[in-house]
């Protein structure tokens, strides 16, 4: 699985994170910039809630920040975490991990519908294979893949479907 690993730094520690993602083998990650204030920063603040008061009041007294973001594998988040952590050692950061479900990349080409398998979508409760809780199970199924997972405990099941059932052509290819 894919994660959208996302770093949340203040400005003066850019270089710092992005050594520490790039030294970590991160491929390649895109920056925001932000204003962001902590609730230890607001507290005692009382916000008038029309925008314009909010919105200068964070101009005003945010800090000024950056948000890193790089989607990885799951099996190397750990190792980067580490080498974030060891190089922002006693300074303010946030680091949030957010499993990715589907990541689609379009080519500039207009691809036909009909060229497109339907993707299924189902719900069942039942038993987990997991956690053995009564829970729903959410199963996708594509053209040639299937995965099921707990809405309970987030276990999963990938599936590889190997045939392809063509309407209109008859067995053995006739």
């Amino acid at each position: 699985m894919k994660v959208h690993l996302r770093v949340f730094v203040e400005i003066e520690n850019l270089g710092k994170a992005m050594n520490a993602l790039t030294d970590a083998g991160i491929t390649g990650f895109y920056i925001l910039e932000y204003k962001g204030m902590s609730p230890q920063d607001w507290k005692g603040f009382s916000i008038k809630e029309d925008p314009k008061s909010a919105i200068g009041m964070i101009r005003d007294y945010a800090t000024d920040a950056v948000l890193i973001c790089s989607v990885v594998d799951e099996e190397r988040v750990d190792g980067i975490i580490e080498s974030v952590e060891e190089a922002l050692k006693g300074e303010k950061y946030t680091i949030l991990e957010v499993p990715i479900r589907k990541i689609i990349v379009s080519n500039g080409k207009h691809e036909a519908k009909e060229d497109r398998a339907e993707t299924w979508l189902l719900e069942k409760e039942v038993p987990c294979f997991y956690c053995g809780e009564n829970a729903v199970q959410r199963i996708r199924i594509d053209m040639n893949k299937g995965k099921i997972w707990c809405t309970n405990c987030g276990a999963a099941r990938y599936y590889t479907l190997k045939t392809v059932e063509v309407p209109g052509k008859s067995e053995g290819g006739k």
